[in-house]
């Protein structure tokens, strides 16, 4: 008898596709998601006083009462031609100090602020979001309240004329 060579049947083999163009570009996609989302956006800019509350000097040396009331404004402004940030905050302590004496505080203790920037990037009418948040303790002083910020030397800005064009308060 005559004996026939059979050979195994071929195992599959996965076909490779060719690199396409939509496989490059969706490479270069999933890259570019990856980057942005590591490094800091180009348009938004952040600054804060500190990690710990600042009180300005002599106020709670002088204080007539040791009690403290906790307050919080947060401000939202959308701004054009640039952004000063020591005018924003300025605006957004004298709304707590408004509420401070409007419960019987003299001065504001404690102070905390954060300013966080969104720049034109997304809008094409070039303006800036910009969103404050202050926090403080009202409390009675003989000391005079100074109506400014803690930490100005801290502010990050964007220069140019500022102008305000609407100021949303939560």
């Amino acid at each position: 008898m005559a004996t026939v060579a059979t050979t195994p049947p071929a195992s599959p083999t996965r076909r490779q596709t060719p690199l396409g163009i939509a496989n490059v570009a969706n490479i270069f996609i999933k890259m570019r998601r990856a980057s942005s989302e590591q490094a800091a956006k180009p348009w938004h800019i952040d600054s804060c006083s500190g990690e710990e509350p600042q009180t300005h000097a002599g106020i709670v040396e002088a204080a007539t009462s040791p009690t403290r009331e906790p307050l919080r404004q947060t401000d939202t402004y959308i701004c054009e031609g640039g952004v000063n940030v020591a005018q924003l905050l300025r605006a957004t302590r004298n709304a707590l100090m408004d509420e401070a004496e409007a419960m019987g505080a003299t001065v504001l203790v404690d102070e905390r602020w954060k300013s966080s920037i969104c720049g034109p990037k997304n809008r094409p009418n070039g303006t800036f979001k910009v969103e404050i948040t202050y926090t403080a303790s009202a409390m009675r002083s003989d000391c005079p309240d100074p109506h400014r910020p803690v930490a100005l030397d801290k502010v990050k800005g964007v220069p140019g004329l500022m102008t305000v064009i609407k100021r949303l308060t939560e």
